[in-house]
């Protein structure tokens, strides 16, 4: 079983928020992962904002079973920094299921020096944005950093209009939108709150046709009333 390229995540490496200046606010968003709305794992996210940047902090676990077999695992743990709203420097390492992968990117005058493993590849840009879905900039772009394989994918953003979701306190409305490439192999969807933008839900349509969900955890302030309540999202 694979993920591949319709489910991107984001990630790096590991440093010190402070070391960027004083931290002026921490955001923490928790989500369960679902597989066809069987829970798989988790995925969390701690946004620092200091002075000079912003750190993004990730982990992610994914289990899958079957008759309780274990047929995949998948493990993250990763940090980006930004300045200006662009990536300033980024690593990672995945572990899919016994396969490794690392990238480790920065960012220079007006290039991105992007290495996977020994190989190392310039690209002419000024500002890079990976599949930061925690914010709704990337919504302004037509090239995303897949910051497992280090490639720069030529996307497209379509808007899918206001949609009601049920969470656990109600109904919010928000603001929906796919993400494809052009080559065909990224479908994600995505929710943000039409009050504040605030990322709500993932969606994505996996190489083997099976559905990949994102919802908020009973701990966070934006938690679903029950996995399956999003009304007119299909």
């Amino acid at each position: 079983m694979t993920f591949g390229k319709a489910f991107l995540l984001p990630m790096a490496f590991s440093v010190s928020a402070n070391a960027w200046g004083k931290t002026l606010s921490v955001d923490d968003l928790h989500f369960r992962v679902l597989l066809d709305d069987k829970p798989i794992g988790f995925h969390h996210f701690r946004i620092t904002d200091g002075v000079d940047a912003r750190t993004v902090e990730v982990d992610a676990e994914f289990d899958v079973r079957v008759l309780f077999v274990p047929v995949y695992r998948y493990r993250h743990s990763n940090t980006e920094v930004w300045q200006d709203g662009c990536l300033a420097h980024i690593e990672s390492q995945t572990d899919s299921n016994g396969k490794f992968f690392s990238v480790s990117g920065r960012k220079g005058t007006d290039t991105y020096d992007i290495k996977t493993g020994s190989v190392s590849q310039l690209y002419p840009l000024d500002c890079l944005m990976s599949f930061a879905y925690w914010d709704r900039s990337i919504l302004q772009q037509e090239r995303l950093l897949n910051a497992q394989t280090g490639e720069v994918i030529g996307v497209e953003i379509q808007s899918l209009g206001e949609q009601r979701l049920s969470l656990a306190d109600g109904e919010v409305v928000a603001e929906a939108y796919k993400i494809v490439s052009f080559a065909g192999d990224v479908d994600i969807k995505l929710w943000y709150a039409a009050s504040d933008g605030r990322w709500l839900s993932l969606e994505s349509r996996l190489e083997n046709g099976r559905l990949m969900r994102y919802v908020p955890h009973a701990t966070d302030k934006l938690a679903w009333h029950d996995a399956g309540a999003v009304s007119g999202a299909r």
